[in-house]
């Protein structure tokens, strides 16, 4: 009984962790892009939005929770440097401003002229606060805000269902609705978080576990949240992208942060939207926590740092975070995209031939690197 307790909270630990920013917007953007054509941008969405994470968490336990070891595949300079490149986009250059943003959007549901720049000063202040009390964090995710977050999109996705106008007839043939899907999965950056939550999650089942289990049990053991995780994620954004789409009407000319306020205000009235917009709130910190205090030690332990130094990285990654957050969702996302366009592939060719190959060690160099610089190529012309 204690085992499978385990694996559910490690499971919704895994699918909170996920659940961020991004996550709260593209599936409904997608849907409300793709209108009718919205199955075939889920489709899109699942290979690079689910399936891909997946592949990232099972890679790691491969490698025994090490993503230095899953890096070094693509040679000495790969290991030091995808780290760093990956984990700044994640933390404050990336998705931790993005939660911000995200997090802004849900309360103005409450406080709609309350100003960016304030609002993220406090939140980085939190945020701040509790990555210094960190060793609870996945427990605290698995055990109360993963299940209430969960229970909650669960009851407006059904009620949004239930109550469903017609579907709008999209200009975008099935292809394109299935590229904007894959391209969507792209930006959610679940494939960079996948390979450091999952390098964070080893570690833990491992302490659990003890040091006696065999790795075959031990990579068993940790799929089995991973699973959970990645299946908790696929039926929220079939029913974000269904939304998108049925109520396209109402989110036409909002910004891409209150898509989903909008719809529960349709739904249920201005203090449902209220209780999402809190809920927002949390999913993003939740997130930003974890990832500030993962950027920060992978800096402490790159640069060699003694733990006294960690509240000043910390303090240091926290307000980079709030200075790039002030450039809104928009700006942050047109700063990532041209990275992602050329960094995605390579890692998702150096994940497949991690799994299915066993050493050919300069093949899989050989095919990083290029694939990166054909990508560069492209982007560049």
């Amino acid at each position: 009984m204690q085992r499978y307790l385990m694996v559910l909270i490690y499971g919704f630990a895994i699918f909170k962790m996920f659940f961020g920013s991004g996550n709260l917007i593209f599936p409904l953007e997608l849907g409300q892009n793709s209108g009718d054509q919205w199955i075939f941008g889920f489709l899109g969405l699942l290979c690079t939005g689910i399936l891909l994470p997946f592949l990232g968490l099972f890679v790691i336990k491969l490698h025994k929770g090490s993503y230095e070891d899953f890096f070094g595949q693509a040679g000495s300079v790969a290991r030091v440097a995808l780290p760093l490149f990956t984990l700044s986009l994640l933390g404050a250059f990336g998705v931790v401003p993005r939660c911000i943003t995200v997090a802004h959007g849900g309360i103005t549901t409450l406080l709609p002229d309350l100003p960016l720049m304030w609002f993220s000063l406090a939140f980085c202040t939190l945020c701040y606060i509790i990555c210094l009390r960190d060793r609870w964090i996945i427990s605290f995710l698995g055990k109360w805000i993963g299940p209430l977050l969960l229970i909650c999109l669960t009851f407006l996705i059904g009620l949004g269902i239930y109550h469903a106008p017609a579907l709008s007839v999209s200009a975008l043939q099935p292809s394109e609705a299935f590229s904007q899907g894959f391209y969507r999965g792209y930006q959610t950056m679940d494939l960079f978080a996948a390979f450091f939550f999952s390098a964070l999650m080893f570690k833990q089942i491992q302490e659990k576990m003890g040091s006696n289990i065999d790795n075959y049990a031990l990579i068993k053991a940790a799929l089995k949240p991973s699973i959970i995780g990645a299946s908790l994620l696929g039926i929220i954004y079939f029913g974000f992208a269904y939304l998108g789409a049925h109520y396209q009407a109402f989110t036409t000319s909002v910004s891409p942060e209150l898509i989903l306020p909008t719809i529960a205000a349709h739904l249920m009235g201005e203090n449902a939207a209220f209780i999402i917009g809190v809920i927002m709130i949390f999913s993003c910190l939740t997130t930003a926590v974890a990832l500030n205090n993962i950027y920060a030690r992978y800096l402490c332990s790159l640069f060699k740092l003694r733990d006294s130094f960690f509240p000043w990285m910390l303090l240091l990654t926290t307000g980079v975070s709030f200075m790039v957050s002030l450039f809104d969702f928009r700006g942050i996302a047109a700063f990532l995209s041209p990275m992602l366009d050329v960094s995605y592939p390579s890692l998702i060719v150096l994940t497949f031939l991690s799994i299915f190959s066993k050493g050919y060690r300069k093949l899989k160099i050989t095919s990083f690197y290029g694939l990166l610089f054909v990508m560069l190529g492209y982007s560049y012309l």
